[in-house]
């Protein structure tokens, strides 16, 4: 709903910006050429300026990123001036970013959620792509940009003039996992399932011989279907982002699932928000199905007289293997900032997602590193040695998609989302339901 609802800010907005379609858009002027690739071997001094970063980090998490601007900051000329703007899971960030692009003030860099968002701030022409500063030469070699997590940069990319391009930065990724409770799957004599069959039957098997619930989960596209759908090697929308394709049989399959789990197995109870996690911390229910970043919730919810160690595991596969949803934020540089700045917001971005970097936030946030490399890092490997289950979202990262690129699936998810409820309530079988969610997404869809 948070989407949807910004969608319909972004699209008024940006009308009356008057903006172009990306593919007609070329890169702001104030970024170096494409030519800057074969150029000097060395970058240009550092600019001593003061850029300013939106985020929407509170609390412990904005204190953590404090000392990690601190850190910049205490080393560099270039002066990071972050400040709090509201929380971007909820529009407060995001709904502020609109209204200073609609003043013609926006800050230097801020962040943005998913790939969809930075559609839409992209085809307003108010960002800045950062291919250029890539290829530049501030930017990364051929090793370094392969040792960032290749769909983390995925989730950064739009297809522009024909050109994979980067536009944002990833800073936190986490994505969907498969939570059990050990003691449970112990108790069933079943294991940790590695295919959606094999989950199938672990639920018939915890329900036929324990009293425990198999499943809570609260419906979501994410949880379940996108991913279903991706490792039967469906897809959501057309490659060029004007016709839904979640309607497809591989769609229809991953949807009947869900309703086989809940109204023919009787093994998936069906709860609201994050109703699951308290259940599950009480030692009442074997799966759950959440975001990596959930770990820490589900233990203090716990009782402190029955505690047990949260057993996690990548989803399950299927035949194009096993597929999780990508959530967390990107950083956007704005094309309203001057040259230098821009530039200057680019060293940031380098700097924070360096291994050191990357692994110090994965490790004070919860969110997985953006590096390869990480894994081979004293603080990870020690970090892991204590606790395991860091290396199984990274596990699941190859496999791990974002949203699709298009500025308009906001307004598309919202009717997929009423597609897999009216199925799984019997109003509708799985065909007719996610048919009619198509016809609506393709009322909408326009491309980029």
């Amino acid at each position: 709903m948070r989407l949807r609802t910004l969608s319909v800010v972004l699209a008024l907005v940006f009308s009356a910006c008057g903006a172009a379609t990306p593919a007609a858009t070329s890169a702001p002027s104030s970024a170096p050429s494409a030519a800057a690739s074969s150029g000097p071997a060395t970058a240009a001094p550092e600019p001593a300026v003061t850029i300013t970063f939106w985020h929407g980090q509170s609390g412990v998490l904005g204190d953590r990123l404090k000392a990690l601007i601190d850190k910049f900051n205490a080393s560099h000329k270039i002066q990071v001036q972050a400040t709090f703007q509201g929380s971007y899971t909820n529009n407060e960030l995001q709904t502020k970013l609109i209204s200073a692009v609609q003043a013609g003030s926006p800050p230097d860099m801020a962040q943005l959620t998913g790939l969809a968002d930075v559609a839409n701030f992209y085809k307003a022409k108010a960002i800045a792509p950062l291919q250029p500063f890539v290829d530049g030469p501030d930017g990364l070699t051929k090793d370094q940009l392969a040792d960032i997590v290749p769909s983390f940069l995925d989730d950064n990319s739009l297809t522009i003039n024909g050109k994979k391009t980067i536009v944002s930065w990833p800073m936190s990724k986490s994505e969907s996992v498969l939570y059990y409770n050990p003691d449970i799957l112990k108790a069933a004599g079943v294991s940790v399932p590695k295919t959606w069959d094999e989950f199938r039957t672990a639920l018939q098997t915890v329900k036929a011989k324990t009293s425990f619930t198999p499943l809570e989960w609260t419906p979501s596209i994410y949880d379940f279907f996108l991913p279903y759908l991706f490792s039967e090697g469906g897809t959501a929308l057309s490659s060029d982002l004007t016709k839904a394709t979640f309607n497809s049989a591989e769609g229809v399959k991953a949807l009947q699932y869900e309703v086989d789990l809940v109204n023919t197995d009787k093994t998936a109870v069906v709860t609201k928000g994050y109703d699951w996690q308290n259940p599950f911390a009480q030692g009442k229910i074997a799966f759950a199905v959440s975001t990596s970043v959930s770990v820490p919730y589900i233990e203090q919810a716990m009782p402190k007289d029955h505690t047990f160690k949260v057993g996690m595991a990548p989803l399950p596969a299927g035949p194009k293997g096993s597929k999780t949803n990508l959530y967390g934020n990107n950083i956007v540089v704005f094309a309203k900032a001057p040259p230098d700045h821009q530039r200057a917001a680019w060293i940031f971005l380098k700097w924070l997602t360096d291994t050191d970097q990357t692994v110090a936030w994965s490790l004070a946030s919860g969110y997985m590193p953006l590096r390869v490399s990480a894994k081979n890092s004293a603080a990870f490997k020690d970090a892991a040695a204590k606790d395991p289950r860091l290396l199984i979202p990274l596990a699941g990262a190859p496999g791990a998609v974002g949203n699709p690129a298009s500025p308009d699936w906001p307004k598309i998810q919202g009717p997929l989302g009423d597609a897999v409820t009216a199925a799984l309530l019997g109003r509708s079988s799985a065909k007719d339901a996610l048919d009619t969610a198509a016809k609506k997404a393709d009322s909408i869809l326009s491309g980029y």
